[in-house]
């Protein structure tokens, strides 16, 4: 057998054997479709053999297929034995440091909420949040200087995991009774002068505006950027310029400047926001713990 398999195509494996079908083990996994049906794609070519065949609605194994499936459950049974090593993980003793990736706005609702559990369960652990820069994210989490990373990329790479977390809508903020019309013409709104945040913290949420008003010709005007979010609001709630960013936290923002809230008259997508973490890390319980914490505290903030 001259190629290569690693864990995760064992897990696709052992995955699509129980659902037989690539959407049901995906989702099993927590990983997408295209991963499951490339790590599928991999072990027909290491097995020399189709593995399992479409019939009648769903994926039939082969007699290679069964004759194989309790080996590899052996060989993950013994991974996850050598990964319970680190078992004794104990938040209320370990001194255990973790760094956190994410924009602004999501350490504005998360940081608090983390801190409260670290108070209360984690005693000697550190946590420490980065600005967010999407272009240097991959290689940290690779690298193993980066824990977790809370954003959104279009297209992961195949060594993480993945779990959407948060979804909200785009909307533009502007100050609290100025001449400028509660619903924007594409026109005002393009016009208009803009401020908005430095790169690398802008993200993919400034490039689908951006990428919406190229699509009809025109180009956002944008007057100043600035380093964190709630100078935005500042900024927008003493001058004409608008703002755009995520409706939860505008909503924030409303209740502390004197801002309101409009609709942005552009096509784009609404906000999501996954967590990704490396597959070298999936099974390790001190990660487990703290992937289960932000998850519970994520849901807790989206409610």
């Amino acid at each position: 057998m001259n190629n290569k398999i690693d864990l995760q195509q064992l897990a696709c494996y052992v995955a699509l054997m129980k659902h037989q079908n690539v959407s049901k083990a995906a989702n099993a996994l927590g990983l997408s479709q295209p991963t499951v049906s490339l790590s599928l794609k991999k072990l027909r070519e290491a097995f020399k053999d189709p593995l399992l065949i479409r019939s009648n609605g769903r994926m039939t194994p082969t007699s290679r297929a069964l004759a194989l499936e309790v080996e590899i459950q052996e060989i993950l049974h013994k991974v996850d034995a050598l990964n319970k090593s680190e078992a004794s993980f104990d938040p209320s003793t370990s001194e255990a440091k973790f760094s956190i990736m994410c924009p602004e706005f999501v350490e504005y609702y998360l940081a608090p909420r983390i801190a409260a559990r670290l108070e209360k369960d984690a005693p000697n652990i550190k946590v420490e949040f980065k600005t967010s820069n999407p272009s240097e994210a991959f290689d940290m989490l690779d690298k193993g200087v980066l824990d977790f990373r809370l954003g959104w990329w279009p297209k992961p790479n195949l060594m993480l995991r993945t779990k959407i977390l948060f979804r909200d809508e785009l909307i533009c903020l502007s100050r609290k009774n100025s001449d400028i019309p509660q619903k924007l013409s594409v026109s005002e709104f393009i016009n208009t002068r803009h401020v908005r945040l430095e790169a690398p913290r802008n993200g993919v949420s400034t490039m689908v505006i951006d990428q919406a008003a190229l699509k009809i010709g025109e180009k956002i005007n944008i007057a100043l950027e600035a380093q964190t979010i709630f100078n935005l609001a500042k900024i927008v709630s003493v001058t004409g310029f608008l703002a755009c960013i995520g409706k939860k936290v505008a909503q924030e923002m409303q209740q502390q400047f004197p801002v309101e809230i409009r609709p942005i008259p552009l096509n784009i997508p609404e906000v999501r926001i996954a967590l990704y973490w490396h597959e070298r890390t999936h099974r390790q319980s001190s990660h487990v713990w703290l992937k289960n914490v932000i998850e519970t505290e994520m849901q807790a903030i989206s409610q």
